[in-house]
């Protein structure tokens, strides 16, 4: 009896022990089951992704909540007492790089962004101002002048800033200048506002009259209004440009205008579009135009080109006994020709009518003809 005791008790035990096969859930014995074990699934499915979504939105605004990258956390640290209300523009929900901010009346201007040295953060500063349209200003540190600018892209006119040949064709400027004597190292660089395109010429006017940039000449923003170049600046200006944008250099060099460009031409330079349409020079203008042709000497070259244009080529042909006659010259005009032979061009011009034998020595023919 005991032993039968202790063998079912052993069996017993061994039932409840866990096997590979039992060590997950039980399979459910009733579909009211199924559905639970299936809810809890789902629940724990939607609760991770919840979890992990809300952590990694956590994380970001705590990385990137900063003064550089969230600057309306800290507009009201940087403005004094009965700041008026100054629209800069209408917020933008697709460029999310604009920034709506208030303005300081004091004298001191706070900028969005400051580059102490322009030189060695000119990559920062190309990436800061990706597809961004602001005000920007530049101040020597040696003479604290300064220069204010707009532009519809920062970052693009960075580049043609940090471009020695882009500020070379521009040494009009008193900015280009600047930057080439003292180099870029001795300049600091502001953006002083990001601000909607619409905006920026109001905005630029108002730094102008604010701070008096005495880099700028011109005192109108987005136009050259009011502003008059003096006589000898012009002349300097057209002595150095000459000669250069010549022959290879020319935009045009190579370059023909087709046929219906031409009819276009035409028209707009046609009766009343013509600035001399129904005048006429007077006596004065044309003895000027007289003498100041009568000292004009042109070249070997230019005449060479007004022969060829004017005249037609003539070729000289001298008779050889053996091969008959062999092809001694060929020239651009009869003149040139009657001077080789040292005769008239009459003769010649009677010749290569005829088709006879000059003093049976030489014959004349026009164009390609032999």
């Amino acid at each position: 009896m005991q032993s039968i005791l202790n063998s079912i008790f052993n069996n017993a035990i061994n039932l409840d022990a866990p096997m590979p096969w039992g060590i997950y859930f039980q399979d459910s014995a009733t579909p009211q089951m199924e559905g639970l074990i299936e809810l809890h699934d789902n629940i724990m499915f939607y609760l991770v992704l919840i979890l992990f979504s809300v952590g990694w939105i956590l994380f970001s605004i705590a990385k990137n909540f900063i003064n550089t990258k969230a600057l309306m956390s800290h507009k009201y640290l940087n403005h004094g007492k009965n700041v008026p209300a100054q629209k800069c523009f209408k917020l933008n929900l697709i460029n999310y790089n604009n920034y709506l901010r208030t303005y300081s009346t004091s004298s001191n201007v706070n900028s969005v962004k400051f580059y102490e040295d322009a030189y060695t953060m000119r990559k920062t500063i190309i990436k800061d101002n990706e597809n961004k349209s602001g005000i920007y200003k530049w101040t020597n540190k040696l003479t604290d002048d300064f220069y204010i600018g707009q532009s519809i892209d920062l970052a693009k006119r960075f580049i043609k800033y940090f471009n020695l040949s882009y500020l070379k064709n521009r040494e009009t400027l008193v900015i280009s200048r600047a930057l080439i004597k003292c180099g870029y190292s001795k300049f600091s660089l502001e953006i002083l506002e990001y601000c909607d395109i619409a905006n920026l010429t109001e905005r630029e006017q108002y730094y102008f009259d604010k701070l008096n940039p005495r880099y700028n000449t011109l005192k109108i923003a987005g136009s050259s209004l009011g502003h008059k170049v003096t006589e000898e600046t012009k002349a300097k200006i057209s002595k150095s440009l000459k000669g250069i944008y010549v022959k290879e250099k020319s935009a045009l060099y190579g370059r023909t205008h087709s046929e219906e460009t031409k009819a276009v031409m035409s028209l707009k330079k046609s009766e009343n579009n013509n600035p001399l349409f129904g005048k006429i020079h007077s006596e004065e203008t044309k003895e000027l135009m007289r003498q100041k042709a009568l000292g004009r000497k042109h070249s070997e070259e230019t005449l060479l080109k007004m022969s060829a244009s004017r005249g037609y080529l003539v070729n000289i042909l001298e008779k050889c006994n053996s091969e008959g006659f062999k092809l001694i010259g060929s020239f651009v005009s009869i003149r040139r020709a009657a001077k080789f032979l040292d005769i008239s061009s009459n003769t010649i011009k009677l010749y290569i009518n005829s088709g006879k034998i000059f003093k049976d020595r030489y014959k004349f023919t026009k164009g390609n003809e032999n």
